[in-house]
């Protein structure tokens, strides 16, 4: 027994060192595509991920009519707009635009008590919604493309129970809208590449 260890030992080493010899692969540089699909793919799944959690926060905190928040982006791009979307803007745009919803997640999330039985989904959401940022801030600086430079908007204090529904209403109906515009912005200018 301990003689075929010996020799299963002697053979791989002898292995080892055969590979010495052999020079190092060379990473090919990452191609704007290949990140692109994956930022779609993390943008779908996002898309998804709000779908769901909108439907888990109608049904919890269950309000009439339609909700509005004046700060967030809004979407204002016809069919034609969107078909004729160009890298260096739409991305700027985009990026600008996640970050606002970014910033509007980080306020709902520190509304107090109102919305701690979500706080597992909404924190998640958040996490993942800041690794779409960060990646499509890497394309960007890979593609020596600048980034907007558009303002945060200053948000509300949280208010009444009431406010903080009707904005979690407003916030989660809006990224749905915007994230589903987002991927096809994204399909169409990976496209362009």
């Amino acid at each position: 027994m301990k003689s075929h260890v010996c020799r299963l030992l002697v053979a791989l080493l002898s292995l080892c060192e055969g590979l010495r010899g052999l020079p190092a692969p060379r990473l090919k540089p990452s191609d704007p595509r290949a990140d692109f699909d994956s930022i779609i793919s993390l943008a779908k799944n996002l898309l998804s991920d709000t779908k769901h959690l909108f439907h888990h926060f109608k049904s919890r905190y269950p309000a009439e009519g339609e909700h509005k928040m004046d700060t967030l982006p809004v979407l204002s791009m016809s069919a034609v707009e969107l078909a004729n979307i160009q890298v260096p803007g739409g991305l700027a745009r985009l990026s600008a635009d996640l970050q606002n919803y970014q910033k509007h997640l980080e306020w709902l999330r520190r509304a107090g008590p109102v919305l701690r039985p979500l706080e597992p989904e909404v924190g998640a959401l958040h996490a993942r919604l800041e690794r779409l940022v960060k990646r499509l801030e890497h394309l960007m600086s890979k593609l020596n493309l600048s980034r907007a430079s558009d303002p945060l908007p200053t948000l509300p204090s949280h208010g009444t129970h009431w406010a903080v529904v009707q904005a979690g209403h407003a916030l989660f109906h809006s990224l749905h809208l915007y994230l589903d515009w987002a991927a096809r912005a994204l399909v169409l200018i990976r496209n362009k590449l």
